[in-house]
């Protein structure tokens, strides 16, 4: 890259390589890394109501993470899931929308 070139964003590569990209480069063996793998992410239904409770209550994740004696990673793979149900009413992490996309 030259100085006068701009990186290309993220997005921008992502679809050059989908576009362009071998089969075998985006199927499972060919690169894929499988991401959050070490960590346990099944939770039974009422310790998912007790991590929203709480975190509807205000507990901070950490807080969460250390009473269930889980790690915060996992605690964040719970809100995330609670979030897409619809039973999380504070907000967990913020992302300015981008009108463009």
């Amino acid at each position: 890259m030259t100085t006068a070139e701009k990186p290309k964003k993220p997005i921008e590569r992502n679809k050059e390589r989908a576009k362009g990209g071998k089969k075998k480069d985006r199927m499972a063996g060919g690169g894929l890394v499988y991401v959050l793998q070490k960590y346990d992410n099944a939770f039974s239904e009422g310790l998912l109501d007790e991590i929203a409770g709480w975190f509807n209550e205000g507990y901070e994740l950490e807080d969460i993470s250390e009473e269930i004696k889980r790690p915060a990673t996992e605690i964040l793979m719970a809100l995330i899931h609670l979030a897409d149900q619809e039973k999380i009413e504070k907000a967990f992490a913020y992302r300015k929308r981008n009108e463009a996309v």
